[in-house]
């Protein structure tokens, strides 16, 4: 048996999420308009959090319209519930530290313990993040009603960006779910004949073929089956089919035909797949058969008679598993979310207290990276600690080259506009690719406007990205600390623990 292909190393796998795909370069368009929108209107009126409001762009514009709307219910979510936690902390702890602070230590348990335990954590997640973002507040602004005058602030915002994104989207005409699913459904059927083809020439082709498309593929079945935009038929057959390509691209990465009979039947398979898609695109004029020869290879002749099934109208009909709950069973047993709370609030509350000590606000940012690197799993947590620190260094030197070198020769509206074109542009190129990259695609796009959009007239001041990358440093070493940090069952004997003890990052069922 032959070795198995590697993957993509690293650099070539980062390159591929960067280029060019069908549909990315306007939907980049599409969000650098609207973010140019954004800044237009903010500076017409002179709204604070200037550099926010065209940073929020990039998490509510998605590729499709469906995305969006999900997207804006999941905000006015966030909003409601992180403006009523800073509207308690205001009203019962205003004057007394002490009682803050335990309030917002409670606070971030509790977040950081659901966020573990919750099969969709982002509400949490973006609360966390408006709650980290105000509590330096308390401490610098004199009265509480200036401070509730700024959540409504957050409230005007939230409704400039869904005008202005939902209006862009229908101008420059977005695609819809079902159109992106049926172009995604379309990549995979090529890529599993080409797989095919490649198998007859003795060649293996790379497992991750098209990974990011097979994953957005089967969460937009779910999206428009939910929304009853797929009915329970189509969703079950777009469903086998897509888990068919799964199967027969990772079969097809670990066969290699040592045979000419095996090379000619791979041959007949991706011809039938040929057909297939052609029907697909024509209609039923295309007559259709069966297929009759098929792979001897177990894996990849059991994809082919999955793909077979729904292309022909008989689903293979999957055993049916009871839907889990919103909680794992051990929600309230198992000590790894109590450890993974503790350390978490432990990282945020430590940034915090000496932000406060040193009279240095302006590095928040150290709560807000303890927040949103806050992963179960190490290897995700370093990477998504690393795509942070990287793009904001990125993001800040196009700011700094911006703001040094551009904007003071072209002291005008429209010179600004070109300068936030490019930046928002290729900012959005990033966080259109794949989950390795997109997340830098967001940091860029916050420390440029950090940089650029500090005020509502041109400013040549460096301190606001220096402050921003101080607070990223240190919230990561405070997070990378507190994960470091002993076990204290560590400590008890094995008869205490009460057997094995599962490592921190254990990933949860």
């Amino acid at each position: 048996m032959h070795p198995r292909r590697p993957l993509v190393s690293a650099p070539e796998g980062l390159w591929s999420e960067l280029a060019w795909e069908p549909g990315r370069l306007g939907a980049s368009v599409r969000i650098t308009v609207t973010a140019l929108l954004v800044a237009v209107v903010m500076l017409t009126f002179r709204m604070p959090f200037l550099s926010i409001g065209p940073y929020l762009v990039f998490i509510l514009a998605q590729r499709d319209t469906l995305l969006t709307r999900a997207a804006a219910v999941l905000a006015i979510l966030i909003g409601l519930l992180s403006c009523g936690l800073v509207h308690l902390l205001a009203r019962v702890a205003w004057d007394t530290a002490w009682l803050r602070v335990s309030l917002l230590i409670a606070i971030f348990y509790g977040g950081y313990y659901l966020m573990r335990i919750l099969s969709e954590p982002r509400i949490i997640l973006g609360a966390l993040v408006v709650i980290a973002l105000f509590a330096p507040n308390f401490d610098t602004v004199p009265y509480p009603n200036e401070l509730l005058s700024q959540l409504g602030w957050i409230w005007a915002i939230f409704g400039l960006l869904f005008v202005t994104t939902f209006l862009t989207q229908w101008l420059l005409r977005a695609p819809t779910a079902l159109e992106l699913l049926r172009v995604q459904m379309r990549r995979i059927l090529v890529a599993a004949e080409a797989a095919c083809l490649e198998n007859a020439q003795n060649r293996q082709p790379a497992e991750n073929a098209l990974a990011r498309d097979r994953e957005e593929a089967a969460m937009r079945i779910h999206l428009l089956a939910e929304t009853k935009n797929l009915t329970p038929a189509q969703a079950a057959s777009c469903q086998d089919v897509l888990s068919g390509c799964n199967a027969l691209l990772i079969a097809a990465a670990d066969n290699s035909p040592s045979d000419p009979e095996e090379s000619s039947r791979l041959r007949t398979a991706a011809a039938w797949l040929r057909r297939w898609r052609f029907r697909i695109l024509v209609g039923p004029e295309i007559p259709l058969e069966a297929p009759t020869v098929l792979p001897r290879n177990s894996a990849l002749h059991g994809a082919f008679e999955e793909i077979a099934a729904s292309a022909l109208g008989s689903p293979v009909t999957a055993p049916s598993r009871e839907k889990a709950g919103p909680l794992p069973a051990d929600w309230a047993s198992n000590p790894l979310y109590a450890s993974f709370a503790t350390r978490a609030t432990l990282a945020t509350m430590t940034c915090y207290v000496f932000m406060t000590l040193a009279d240095w606000d302006d590095i928040h940012t150290c709560m807000i990276t303890c927040v949103v690197t806050a992963l179960a799993l190490t290897e995700e947590r370093f990477r998504k600690q690393n795509l942070r620190i990287g793009g904001a260094l990125i993001g800040g030197l196009l700011g700094i080259g911006a703001v040094v070198t551009v904007i003071p020769r072209f002291d005008s509206l429209i010179g600004l506009l070109l300068i936030l074109a490019g930046g928002s542009m290729l900012a959005a190129w990033v966080t259109l690719g794949g989950k390795h990259v997109s997340y830098a695609g967001w940091q860029i796009a916050l420390a440029f406007y950090m940089t650029v959009l500090q005020d509502p007239h041109p400013t040549t001041k460096l301190d606001p990205i220096w402050d921003r990358l101080v607070g990223i440093a240190l919230g990561i070493l405070a997070m990378r600390a507190a994960f470091a940090l002993p076990d204290l069952r560590d400590f008890l004997p094995r008869q205490a623990q009460g057997g094995e003890i599962p490592p921190q990052d254990a990933p949860v069922a």
